[in-house]
């Protein structure tokens, strides 16, 4: 296969990682904790799309436009629960010791395991798009259906995050706690609601990534991990507080692992992965797109 194929494919599934890291980058930015259940909002979203279409049609099978519609359902849902999460267990825990954050939404993080094991078994399911073609072929290049659909629904979710950070009294008010919470507090934001919508954006960003990356991997209840730590060497990569950064971040990450695992093996993908890192974090501790922090 050639290589040119390796960095097509790394880049469509690249996309998927931005969309789940946004999340976690926006979470660490507002929020200020590193929330290690992340990947269990992926989780959620896969199985969540799946139990909607399985409810629909008898089997998780259908149309690109059935599946499509199960989307905003999909991300109103784990909205929710992300907003529950923040109001009831993470606000306990916000300014104090670092590794007691971690302590919870790790505690949150093997509950939702369980809790997901008990209700759907540890077998592995996926979503089946019915296509007369699965895949398009350009330049030589062979392209799936379902990995562009994804590849322009992920770009679609963290456009559309930017764009309501940037151009909404929501995402105005997100950034003022972000950058000043006793300030947003002297002019009337709630900083705590404001902080469990994040959450809830956040969850519901990596949802919505998650119903994507069931139609192109399977999904079990124990997957989530491997999503969260994709999303931190993605964010600390592109520099904590960009989300450019967590963009370019994240298709660099699915080109990397592409490669390594059609050039050496899939087994080296988090290896070589983390080894950039490092190696990037010696030259540049930032970030690609990261900057000082001067007190």
């Amino acid at each position: 296969m050639p290589i040119t194929q390796f960095i097509v494919n790394g880049l469509l599934v690249g996309a998927l990682f931005t969309a789940v890291a946004v999340g976690f980058a926006l979470i660490w930015g507002v929020v200020d904790i590193i929330n290690l259940a992340h990947g269990e909002m992926v989780m959620l979203g896969g199985y969540s799309s799946y139990w909607i279409l399985s409810s629909l049609t008898g089997d998780a099978e259908g149309s690109v436009t059935l599946f499509l519609a199960t989307i905003p359902l999909v991300i109103a849902v784990v909205f929710v629960i992300g907003y529950a999460l923040q109001r009831i267990l993470v606000s306990r825990v916000i300014g104090t010791d670092i590794f007691l954050t971690l302590l919870v939404t790790f505690g949150i993080s093997i509950a939702i395991q369980q809790l997901a094991i008990q209700a759907w078994s540890a077998n592995p399911r996926a979503i089946r798009i019915l296509f007369t073609d699965p895949s398009l072929t350009a330049a030589g290049i062979v392209i799936p259906k379902m990995k562009l659909i994804s590849f322009i629904g992920a770009i679609a979710l963290t456009v559309s995050l930017y764009v309501l950070l940037q151009r909404t009294r929501t995402g105005r008010a997100i950034r003022a706690v972000s950058q000043n919470p006793e300030a947003a507090a002297l002019v009337g934001i709630d900083v705590e609601h404001t902080r469990a919508v994040t959450f809830g954006i956040s969850s519901a960003i990596a949802s919505g990534a998650g119903a994507f990356i069931a139609t192109i991997l399977n999904i079990q209840p124990q997957m989530g991990l491997i999503y969260t730590l994709k999303s931190f060497v993605i964010v600390v990569f592109g520099g904590v507080g960009s989300i450019p950064g967590v963009f370019v971040g994240g298709l660099m990450l699915g080109t990397v692992e592409e490669l390594t695992a059609g050039l050496v093996s899939s087994q080296w993908t988090l290896a070589v992965s983390f080894s950039l890192l490092i190696m990037l974090l010696i030259v540049k501790p930032t970030g690609l797109f990261g900057e000082e922090t001067r007190q």
